[in-house]
């Protein structure tokens, strides 16, 4: 139960509506519904719906009319039509005109701005308010591995486990030295937001007063130990930047032994659903 919010608006998935998906590679996709939205209505229906509730008028009777409208008011994507994204299969913006196919590749002889050249922007270095003290006197950051993706929701259910298995700490031996760790052990890492446990791996990757580790198994709570802090600009959570403590202990945390009975009974009753449907 959300505490914080007021109204709950219906959402539908990747199946369930029509539109396109932009990526990071500038590349425009074509998204077309296989079934009716459990909800009743599309995203950009809902989103319509609300807009004429609150006095704003809104009568698309297709999204490749909201398309219509970004081409005509956006000059990067003048040239994207539903038909041409149809015909190609995507386009990457820029596409400034109809006879364009998109750009590839940006900034390959001169940078895409008026006069082709870069801007550059001074800013201010704003130093992070985590800070290491005697009771939290090491540096962790967190980040990925290339066999695993994200939370590992896909590539946890692969053979990719056989690469990377669990999440580990990487400690500096002369760290792991002061605190009598060695590779296998279970160390507890605290910080300022909260514990978790892990089992170390004695490295020298990391420098003296660093400690690192990824978070692609949710049983690891890698996150649960992070801050609330965030950039500045970007308002990016600050993973990279937490003061932990690590110590030698004797076994997983209790919410995660909680966590992994939670899980075998999950299956369990997964199992007996397939077993007798």
């Amino acid at each position: 139960m959300c505490h914080c919010a007021h109204v709950f608006l219906p959402g539908a998935s990747f199946l369930e509506k029509n539109g396109t998906f932009t990526n990071a590679e500038r590349r425009i996709s074509p998204v077309r519904k296989v079934m009716s939205p459990l909800a009743g209505y599309q995203d950009w229906e809902v989103t319509q719906m609300l807009a004429n509730a609150m006095g704003y008028p809104m009568n698309y009777s297709h999204p490749s009319e909201i398309m219509a409208e970004i081409a005509s008011l956006t000059p990067t994507f003048a040239g994207v039509s539903y038909e041409k994204i149809d015909e190609l299969g995507s386009i990457q913006w820029p596409c400034y005109d109809e006879e364009s196919e998109g750009t590839p590749i940006m900034h390959e002889q001169t940078f895409m701005r008026d006069n082709g050249k870069g801007l550059f922007m001074l800013t201010q270095y704003v130093a992070s308010q985590e800070k290491i003290t005697p009771k939290f006197p090491l540096i962790l950051t967190t980040g990925r591995i290339l066999s695993q993706y994200n939370v590992g929701a896909q590539t946890r259910r692969t053979d990719n486990v056989a690469w990377h298995a669990e999440d580990l700490l990487e400690i500096h031996p002369h760290d792991a030295e002061d605190r009598g760790l060695k590779t296998g052990d279970w160390v507890g890492i605290k910080s300022r937001a909260g514990e978790t446990v892990l089992r170390a791996l004695i490295s020298e990757r990391v420098q003296p007063g660093v400690v690192y580790t990824t978070f692609h198994f949710p049983e690891s709570g890698a996150n649960v130990i992070t801050t609330d802090n965030s950039d500045w600009a970007t308002n990016c959570p600050e993973y990279k930047v937490t003061a932990v403590q690590v110590t030698k202990v004797s076994q997983p945390s209790e919410w995660q032994e909680k966590y992994h009975a939670f899980s075998e009974t999950q299956l369990d009753l997964l199992e007996q659903g397939i077993n007798n449907g």
